[in-house]
């Protein structure tokens, strides 16, 4: 395994256990076995490799949910695979650790995950507006109605009122509020009804 590599995933395991703020490059080195100068030859600091890994994590999701288009996925299966990339998401870099930290980041790592925030809900749009298009969910739903559906299930999602009943299963939380809102709006509730 290069040493680039090595770093990345040893961080990730790190972070996702403690947290973005607890986690020092020198932990990194010494976990992954990487010298400090080998560390700075890749990242210019911690921030730079946190972006890389959460950056790397959005291309690969987005990659999924662009097959799940190009294979004609049913609803069932776009559903599947959304719980399962949600799953390996909070496991990972969305663990209940790292989520905790998001909230009192530093003013270039909170510009970074709004920006990220604003590129996802940017993609869901069209990749709604995709589903609308094959019929896999209603035509007759606005797509802006949509897009702010999938805004508020990210409130509801860090609202305490909501995560309080969730503690310690979190991810029946967001496999909840995405059944919600999947089944919501399939074209096939829509077409049982007739």
């Amino acid at each position: 395994m290069k040493k680039i590599d090595k770093l990345k995933l040893i961080a990730e395991q790190l972070f996702s256990a403690q947290g973005l703020k607890r986690v020092s490059i020198d932990e990194i080195c010494q976990q992954s076995k990487v010298s400090r100068v080998t560390f700075y030859k890749h990242f210019k600091n911690k921030k730079a490799l946190i972006k890389e890994l959460f950056t790397e994590q959005k291309n690969t999701t987005r990659q999924a949910f662009l097959q799940l288009l190009e294979q004609q996925a049913s609803l069932e299966e776009i559903i599947e695979t959304i719980f399962s990339l949600q799953k390996k998401a909070l496991d990972g870099l969305y663990s209940q650790a790292i989520l905790s930290d998001l909230h009192s980041l530093d003013l270039e790592l909170t510009m970074f995950f709004r920006e990220m925030e604003q590129e996802k809900h940017d993609f869901m749009h069209y990749f709604f507006t995709q589903l609308q298009e094959k019929d896999i969910i209603a035509r007759d739903i606005p797509i802006v109605l949509i897009d702010m559906l999938i805004k508020a299930l990210d409130i509801f999602s860090r609202k305490k009122e909501i995560t309080n009943h969730y503690i310690g299963n979190e991810q029946q939380l967001f496999q909840d509020l995405l059944r919600i809102f999947i089944y919501g709006i399939s074209s096939q509730t829509k077409n049982n009804k007739q």
